[in-house]
């Protein structure tokens, strides 16, 4: 990839950064309540946590928490609020990853005054998850600034990068208790260390990547590119080196997802009391949930017991085309954009890179010089986004490309920003004084067609998906 200038500080952030992310997320959770109190709530099949049949007594501080950010307590956000506050006392909640849920707790601790007097527990969680994803937002969005301009060198494009983040399709998914919002910032961070070749350090952000979310896993493959980067550009004199740093990398990386693999089956494969509430027990008992420490699981008797990926298939429908079916057109369509996108990507990178390798002019048909998005060296990025793609094609829910692919891949963004950014702009990015005009996407002036979809497609997405997700109709 290019070299970035000398004179561009590549670790100064846009003024106003810090500033416009919290206002931004302010004016989401606003929009969030006037949603979810001006339409009514549709009654789905998703799952309903049993706390509230345990707690009885709720005082004024909840009644305003629920009024401000019940709305966000929907589909997914059900389980990971349970888990925060009773624990994994069911088969299906293993299928979320502990790092979230147990994260959730330690504002909780903060807030215990207002829990012990005032405030619930479940609201107290609630209210941490809102408090957990708009720090860990902000800091994604920091990590994703500097692995763009460090890698390409432009400001600007890291600029425009930075404000599709703000305005990402999966935004409600970065403000409801889910775990994208952590889970980008471990991710993007690690990148970021891998780019600075600090592997160590990357693979610590990675581990806790995986313990945040299986997909996790892919993060590896960040680690291997590198490292065999740093191997190429040393010409293989520190490969011993290399080689062991990586290994070490890799077993940091890997030994937290077998740890949490470990733990559910010492939870789940013996008779151990459970020490449920009676409500809760009666309440998951009644649902015909596998309670842990009651029936044990089928997944126990394997020879290799992991139970994540029998929960997938067993619960969710996890399969290979086992999504294929015409009432999940609709679905399909969701995912359409996304996929499109990272397909789009790799697309244009293997026509650009096949163009280099046989010798082809790049200025030819008057043509402007290959953008640095489509170098060689972003093959990782590519590769990373194209795979993601694929699995949830073919195999997940398709409807989760959008959050899936939107936590976790850099080239998501710089595919839109490329789109919108037809003109080549070189500009060094915003000025000091950085005005909410030049911050917001929607005064963006002379796009091109294909810059205007992309500004329509991020905030369609953010409008409707947040209307829909708090009244809980199907945007998962």
């Amino acid at each position: 990839m290019s070299a970035p200038s000398s004179k561009v500080n590549k670790n100064v952030l846009p003024a106003g950064f810090f500033q416009f992310m919290l206002y931004n997320r302010v004016i989401l959770v606003v929009v969030q309540v006037i949603f979810n109190h001006l339409i009514p709530d549709h009654q789905s099949d998703g799952f309903q946590s049993p706390y509230k049949h345990f707690t009885v007594n709720s005082s004024m501080l909840d009644t305003v928490v629920e009024f401000t950010l019940g709305g966000f307590s929907r589909w997914d956000g059900q389980y990971f609020l349970h888990i925060s506050t009773l624990g994994y006392t069911h088969e299906n909640c293993l299928a979320f990853f502990p790092a979230y849920p147990i994260l959730l707790r330690f504002p909780a601790i903060c807030l215990s005054p207002f829990s012990r007097y005032k405030l619930s527990d479940w609201n107290t969680s609630l209210l941490s998850s809102l408090l957990i994803n708009i720090l860990s937002f902000v800091i994604a969005g920091k990590y994703l600034y500097l692995i763009t301009v460090k890698l390409f060198g432009n400001p600007y494009f890291a600029f425009r990068t930075w404000k599709l983040f703000c305005f990402s399709p999966a935004t409600i998914f970065f403000l409801a208790p889910y775990s994208e919002s952590l889970f980008s910032a471990l991710t993007f961070g690690g990148i970021y260390y891998c780019i600075e070749y600090k592997f160590l350090l990357a693979s610590i952000f990675f581990s806790a990547s995986i313990l945040t979310r299986s997909n996790g896993l892919v993060n590896i493959g960040f680690l291997l590119f590198f490292v065999a980067k740093a191997a190429f550009q040393t010409k293989w004199k520190h490969l011993p080196v290399l080689i062991a740093e990586f290994l070490i990398s890799v077993v940091i990386t890997v030994v937290p997802f077998l740890c949490y693999q470990y733990y559910a089956f010492k939870l789940f494969c013996f008779h151990n009391p459970h020490n449920l509430p009676e409500v809760i027990h009666s309440h998951l008992v009644d649902g015909n949930f596998t309670v842990r420490g009651e029936k044990i699981p089928v997944w126990c008797d394997k020879s290799i017991p992991v139970s994540y990926s029998y929960i997938q298939s067993h619960y969710w429908n996890v399969g290979f085309l086992r999504y294929f079916e015409w009432k999940q057109v609709p679905n399909f369509l969701l995912a359409f954009p996304a996929l499109l996108l990272v397909v789009l990507y790799a697309l244009f990178y293997v026509r650009e890179n096949f163009d280099i390798r046989f010798g082809s002019n790049p200025f030819k048909n008057g043509h402007s010089p290959v953008h640095p998005i489509f170098r060689r060296d972003a093959g990782v990025f590519a590769a990373h986004s194209i795979f993601l793609g694929l699995f949830t094609f073919f195999f997940a829910h398709v409807q989760i490309s959008t959050r899936l692919i939107g936590s976790s891949c850099p080239a998501f963004y710089w595919i839109m920003c490329w789109l919108m950014d037809d003109k080549g702009k070189k500009s060094q990015g915003p000025k000091n004084r950085t005005s909410m005009e030049q911050l917001s996407l929607l005064r963006e002036q002379d796009l091109s067609a294909s810059g205007k979809c992309v500004r329509f497609y991020c905030f369609s997405y953010v409008v409707a998906g947040t209307a829909m997700f708090v009244n809980h109709l199907p945007w998962t």
